[in-house]
């Protein structure tokens, strides 16, 4: 089975575990899932490079734990944010820019068809969540 031929989105996102506050590349087959989904509805998802990140008098600064992915289990999230600080992401796009290269930073954060999704995606989602959450359409 070739894993090349299969389409993979990667989106950044900022999430808190029992063990830390971390910042990764979630990955997820656009064709078939959507981040949300993905973070929703799945028991475990893939996160690429992932970086715990660290509270300095700076701000956020990310520091890369030398692991190329990792999977998390949903039910170890505790929340998950979509909006991440530009200095944040900044900071974490200069510690893996290969990763960066090949998809523009702008295409990451945000699309066309997600734009009008995009304010109700960047606050922090709770977990379990709850059932009166607006219709996406």
């Amino acid at each position: 089975m070739s894993t090349t031929q299969q389409p993979v989105a990667k989106k950044p996102v900022l999430f808190q575990t029992l063990t830390g506050l971390f910042i990764g590349l979630v990955c997820f087959n656009p064709v078939y899932e959507s981040l949300k989904f993905v973070l929703e509805k799945r028991e475990f998802f893939e996160v690429e490079w992932p970086a715990l990140v660290s509270f300095e008098e700076k701000g956020l600064i990310p520091i890369l734990l030398g692991l190329p992915y990792f999977t998390v289990q949903r039910i170890q999230v505790i929340w998950y944010t979509l909006h991440i600080p530009e200095p944040l992401l900044s900071h974490y796009q200069t510690y893996i820019p290969h990763v960066f290269k090949s998809t523009p930073l702008n295409t990451l954060l945000s699309s066309p068809s997600t734009e009008k999704k995009k304010k109700e995606n960047s606050k922090i989602v709770p977990f379990p969540l709850s059932k009166n959450e607006p219709s996406a359409e």
